[in-house]
Parts: structure tokens; C-alpha cells; sequence
């Protein structure tokens, strides 16, 4: 009888080791199972959904913004239409400028002045010309700079067309 309960308090040990071991292995196992950064290095599956769901993300929030940046058609004709107005203005310029420097080359054949004389008119003339480009392209992004500093999506209302007056 003394070696029978030895034998079964020896066996009951073996067991609770085993039944130790086990629950260890199983929580060892569901640790593993709930770590997320064990998951992100092992799961392939996981990597890729994850991978996708960022690209995805990323996708909408660059539609999104494109989407919101496209200008409409009728900002676009604005733009057109101020453009088409400054170029008018700056042939007009250029037709003064060249109106005014035909009128000196007359001058001068009349007066009989020098060459040089004539060609530092025409300079005069060329930096009018510049100045005055400089100054339309300078009051239009001052123009772009108050709508952006503003806020404002639409281009203020004005009482005169936006179309050049030819002479």
C-alpha cells in the first residue's frame, strides 16, 4: 500500500508538471497570437491588408485634394480673360512705344540730330515699354496675392469688361 500511494502521488506530480507545461504552451501560444507587433512581422496576410488600407488612405486624401483644387469653368474663363486682357494692354504698349519711337525717328530727320541721339530714345522707349509690362504683371499677382491672402474662391466684381479697348 505504501508504494501504491507513493506511485500515485508521483503520477499526480507527472501530471500537474505536464498540465503546467501545457498551460504555459498555451499561453505562451495566445500571447503570441494577440502581440501585434509579433502578427506584423509574421503575418503576410496582415502586412499586405495593412499595406493596403495605408495606399488607400492615401489615394483618397490625394483625390480629395485635386478634387477641391480643380478650378471651375468659370474661374478658368476669369483667368483667360484676364490674361487676354493684359496681353491687349501690353500690345497697346507696344504699339505706343513703336508709334512713339517712329515719331522721334521723324523728329531727328528733321532736327538732323545724330544716330546715338535717336538710339538712346529708342532705349527710353524699350524701358517704358518694360516698365509698363512690369507694373500690369506686378498689379495682377498683387491682385492673385490679396484673393489668396483673403480667401476668397471667386475673383471680386467689376464695373468695367474685361476685354482690352482697342483704339
Amino acid at each position: 500500500m505504501g508504494q501504491n500511494s507513493t506511485e500515485a502521488k508521483r503520477e499526480v506530480e507527472q501530471t500537474r508538471a505536464h498540465l503546467g507545461q501545457t498551460l504555459e504552451a498555451l499561453q505562451l501560444r495566445a500571447k503570441r497570437n494577440l502581440d501585434l507587433k509579433t502578427q506584423l512581422q509574421t503575418n503576410r496576410a496582415l502586412q499586405f491588408a495593412i499595406g493596403a488600407a495605408i495606399l488607400a488612405a492615401t489615394g483618397f486624401a490625394v483625390f480629395g485634394y485635386r478634387t477641391r483644387r480643380r478650378r471651375s469653368p468659370a474661374e478658368q474663363l476669369v483667368r483667360k480673360l484676364k490674361l487676354n486682357d493684359l496681353r491687349g494692354r501690353l500690345d497697346d504698349f507696344r504699339n505706343d512705344a513703336q508709334a512713339w519711337a517712329s515719331a522721334q525717328k521723324r523728329i531727328v530727320k528733321a532736327d538732323g540730330k545724330t544716330k546715338v541721339e535717336v538710339q538712346t530714345k529708342e532705349r527710353i522707349g524699350r524701358r517704358l515699354l518694360v516698365s509698363a509690362a512690369e507694373a500690369a504683371l506686378t498689379a495682377l499677382a498683387a491682385g492673385y496675392a490679396r484673393r489668396l491672402v483673403s480667401g476668397a474662391s471667386t475673383p471680386p466684381e467689376r464695373g468695367h469688361a474685361a476685354v482690352s479697348k482697342k483704339r
